[in-house]
């Protein structure tokens, strides 16, 4: 019987995707090893030989840090990568990748972002995933498949710092005052809760879709609405930075006919 394999699975996506096989009774395996030793990529192949679709999610995700950190998050997304794709190739077995990409590819725009928009990473993190997507997209194997999510902002009660919503739950939780400082709060998301973006996610696994698509709402919130909704109603203080905007055209998805639960 056929089996999912999952890199990252220790991460929000990974639990989550975890939890919807379960339900759903699918065999998968978890990727252990270190993701830049190849060896260890191999080896894992080796054993798990009824393998034939990858959920890449593993990744070096937090944007400040990646700006600092830049030896750790190349090795973690884009030699990561790369060693998933040879591991693929010379396996000689059919392979279907999913790649866990992010909407930090392209650049601010006041329009709905398509999949054919500028892309421009504004951090060193989208530029590495950037890079990630045209190894994936170069691989020039027969047997081998791919499906690139361009996945917008997500939030969940699981994730961790330094994402925006465990950052701005634990502020409030130690706000001694009664006005806390928010960077940023009038710039523009598109936010989407991750167990709703794994059903996406599942769905796209089903019907093998191909290529490289955006996965969000396709709705746009100011990040101060979106704190009044969804974390505390209370007066902050919010910065009067310049007002920026990354919102997904989720048509292409939509043409594939994927439910956007």
């Amino acid at each position: 019987m056929k089996k999912i394999g999952i890199t990252g699975s220790t991460g929000l996506l990974g639990k989550l995707l975890i939890k919807e096989l379960k339900k759903k009774k699918i065999k998968y395996s978890n990727f252990y090893g270190d993701i830049t030793k190849i060896r260890n990529i191999k080896d894992w192949l080796k054993i798990e030989k009824n393998i034939d679709y990858i959920f890449h999610f593993a990744a070096y995700t937090s944007v400040e840090k990646s700006n600092t950190n830049k030896k750790k998050t190349y090795n973690t997304n884009i030699l990561g990568v790369e060693n998933i794709i040879k591991s693929i190739n010379q396996s000689n077995r059919n392979f279907f990748l999913f790649f866990s990409s992010t909407s930090h590819v392209y650049k601010f725009s006041k329009k709905p972002i398509t999949e054919k928009s500028v892309t421009h990473p504004i951090s060193y993190y989208g530029k590495t995933k950037l890079i990630g997507e045209k190894i994936i997209k170069s691989n020039k194997n027969k047997n081998f498949n791919y499906f690139i999510g361009r996945i917008f902002s997500i939030f969940h009660n699981m994730q961790k710092k330094p994402f925006l919503y465990p950052s701005i739950k634990e502020k409030i939780r130690k706000l001694k005052s009664k006005k806390i400082y928010i960077e940023n709060g009038n710039c523009i998301r598109d936010f989407s809760n991750a167990e709703k973006v794994i059903k996406i996610i599942f769905q796209v696994y089903k019907k093998r879709l191909r290529g490289t698509y955006n996965i969000g709402s396709g709705k746009g919130i100011s990040i101060k609405k979106f704190i009044y909704k969804n974390i505390s109603k209370k007066k902050y203080v919010f910065s009067n930075s310049k007002i920026n905007v990354s919102v997904a055209n989720i048509n292409k998805i939509k043409k594939a006919k994927v439910k956007l639960v």
